[in-house]
């Protein structure tokens, strides 16, 4: 009787998750890896699942205007977005627009301000990257769908009327103001909505394709075809890499590890560049005249510097735009892991912030090449002058990169109209923009990326 009753048990047990394999709960994986029972939001988990698009849950969590209007700090930060609320608390800090123009919106709707070409018209991506922190609906006493006004948005996309677009009402709570209205009745062919995105909360068919659990290095490559469109969905989730603990550790780079280790370089090129000339005097007229044809006076090498230092950012526009977007074959593993390895990455994780910078490495790797190539042109200290500057640009390059990722430049500075640059080449254009220092290049090359 035992043996029986384990058995049906066993047999009851398999047909429920037969049962529940089959409903479309993709989020749920996902959402005890981000550790979500460990926060203690039910809503949160109960969120997590696809029930805005397809129906699995017949009643997701649903908040009023005001409970949603009093998280508006940073580290509990709520938005609304066609009656869908979202908690941005964790993205607030990695805002592509900066943490404070974040911080201004958040506790209101932001359905027009993410559509207004004023402001900044939101990507496909940009609404992916939101839909994964989706914890339930307006009630629908308060969803409201008159056509967004243009008087709810100042100059810069700012909502004006009414604390954060809500007015309180009797009670106590807070109800929406019609001119701060949501965008929801436009078409539903629209492509920057949620339900005409071919983008999901994961990426693009991320349960299909690999596995997040596992080394990501060893199952890209047998993506072929599909590899092209995988890489370029991006996902707000962990990357690992290698099966190895030790070379996944070297394969993260903190941003400030590239002037602790670059700078002495630049330190030793510059001494050996000169100090020949510097201690020749005293010597006979040939060994003076043998030691200055290796040695640079001062002058000589500053301007060699700054040819080194301008032809690095040519160097990065080429690099970034023919090597590391350089379309990989459908039928060569090896290239496509490649490719991810170099720069796909990057373009899957754009949030992953050890993972901005180039790792040391790799990058002496590419040093010693360039060495070489140089030396085959030039005497030995022509080589030294021209690297060091080329490495100081190499540091900006990467540093800004970094800054331009997660870095809050004042509005309407350089840094800040280069961040919004950065950000259309991420989620808007990946074949423009190729300039990540400056777009010095990208002028003459015809690969300015559209506003």
């Amino acid at each position: 009787p035992l043996t029986c009753t384990s058995c049906v048990t066993s047999h009851c047990f398999h047909v429920l998750f037969y049962f529940f394999s089959l409903l479309p709960f993709r989020n749920f994986s996902l959402c005890v890896q981000r550790g979500c029972t460990e926060t203690g939001s039910v809503w949160k988990l109960y969120g997590l699942f696809n029930w805005s698009t397809n129906g699995v849950m017949a009643s997701p969590p649903q908040f009023d205007c005001g409970e949603v209007s009093r998280h508006c700090t940073r580290g509990n930060s709520w938005v609304t977005v066609d009656g869908v609320v979202y908690d941005v608390s964790s993205f607030v800090q990695r805002h592509p627009g900066g943490e404070a123009l974040l911080l201004s919106h958040c506790g209101s709707d932001v359905s027009s301000v993410m559509r207004s070409e004023a402001s900044h018209a939101h990507s496909k991506a940009a609404f992916s990257v939101l839909n994964g922190m989706r914890i339930g609906v307006l009630k629908d006493s308060e969803k409201t769908t008159p056509a967004p006004s243009s008087s709810s948005l100042s100059s810069n996309g700012t909502v004006t009327n009414g604390r954060n677009g809500y007015v309180s009402t009797a009670n106590g709570g807070a109800r929406r103001r019609p001119d701060a209205a949501t965008a929801s009745d436009q078409s539903s062919s629209d492509d920057t909505s949620l339900e005409a995105s071919d983008f999901t909360m994961e990426g693009w068919r991320e349960e299909d394709l690999v596995d997040w659990n596992q080394p990501m290095l060893w199952q890209v490559g047998a993506l072929g075809s599909a590899y092209h469109k995988w890489v370029h969905s991006p996902v707000d989730k962990p990357l690992r890499l290698f099966r190895s603990d030790f070379a996944e550790f070297f394969s993260k780079t903190p941003w400030y590890i590239i002037p602790v280790v670059w700078l002495p370089v630049i330190v030793l090129l510059s001494c050996l560049s000169t100090m020949p000339h510097l201690l020749s005097s005293g010597k006979t007229a040939e060994e003076e005249y043998e030691e200055e044809s290796r040695g640079l006076s001062g002058g000589v090498f500053l301007l060699l510097f700054v040819i080194g230092l301008f032809t690095w950012s040519l160097v990065e526009y080429g690099l970034h735009r023919f090597v590391f977007h350089h379309s990989p074959p459908d039928s060569s593993p090896f290239l496509i892991t490649l490719h991810f390895l170099l720069h796909g990455q990057h373009h899957k994780v754009p949030f992953e912030s050890s993972r901005l910078v180039f790792p040391p490495i790799p990058a002496f790797v590419i040093f010693f090449m360039f060495y070489a190539l140089f030396l085959s042109a030039f005497s030995l200290s022509v080589t030294h002058a021209l690297l060091a500057g080329g490495i100081l640009g190499y540091i900006c390059y990467d540093l800004t990169h970094y800054y331009l990722h997660h870095g809050v430049p004042a509005l309407g500075t350089y840094f800040h109209r280069l961040k919004s640059y950065h950000v259309r080449h991420h989620f808007v254009d990946h074949q423009s923009g190729f300039g990540i220092s400056s777009k010095l290049w990208d002028i003459p090359f015809g690969t300015v990326t559209r506003s």
